[in-house]
């Protein structure tokens, strides 16, 4: 598996940033990379909806163990200039600290948990915002296998646009 932890200080308050992460219309103002949000049409949704209450209710579990998602959100999003779906499923949140999510971008499929934690002094809110990414070692790509090197680069290059750009749009309102 690969890991990817980088953090940044952001110039605002604590709920600020927290607003810009978990709020799916923001997110599409302060993310560059996504074209627009994608919509299941009514009875698509109705069947998700159905489905995730089903296993809430019943406290069982996913494949592989885990848990269903609190909210799924699917975006048309650019990875490297290339129009793909990006989905996110938020798995939990503690208190407005964490924050933790599975990703599936194309093939691409990692864990990716947001930690905040206020840094405020007499200069003003500060707020240090951690992400962390675990991807698998290699991906499978039409008859292609992306290796460890490509994978962990496609990592980094996720982390490190988010977090300049949620730094940008919460400092921009701040």
């Amino acid at each position: 598996m690969i890991t990817v932890a980088l953090s940044a200080t952001i110039g605002a308050c604590h709920e600020r940033v927290w607003h810009a992460l978990v709020d799916p219309t923001e997110r599409q103002v302060w993310d560059e990379r996504i074209l627009g949000e994608v919509t299941l049409s009514p009875a698509g949704q109705a069947a998700t909806d159905r489905h995730h209450r089903h296993h809430r209710h019943h406290g069982t579990h996913g494949t592989h163990g885990r848990a269903h998602p609190l909210r799924t959100t699917r975006w048309r999003f650019k990875l490297g200039g290339v129009p793909l779906v990006l989905q996110e499923e938020i798995l939990n949140t503690v208190r407005h600290d964490q924050l933790v999510s599975r990703i599936l971008i194309g093939s691409i499929h990692f864990d990716q948990t947001f930690t905040l934690h206020t840094e405020d002094d007499e200069t003003g809110p500060r707020t240090r915002l951690g992400m962390k990414i675990v991807a698998r070692n290699s991906i499978a790509v039409i008859g292609e296998v992306v290796s460890r090197l490509d994978v962990q680069k496609i990592v980094i290059e996720h982390v490190d646009t988010t977090l300049r750009q949620v730094q940008k749009f919460c400092e921009a309102e701040a």
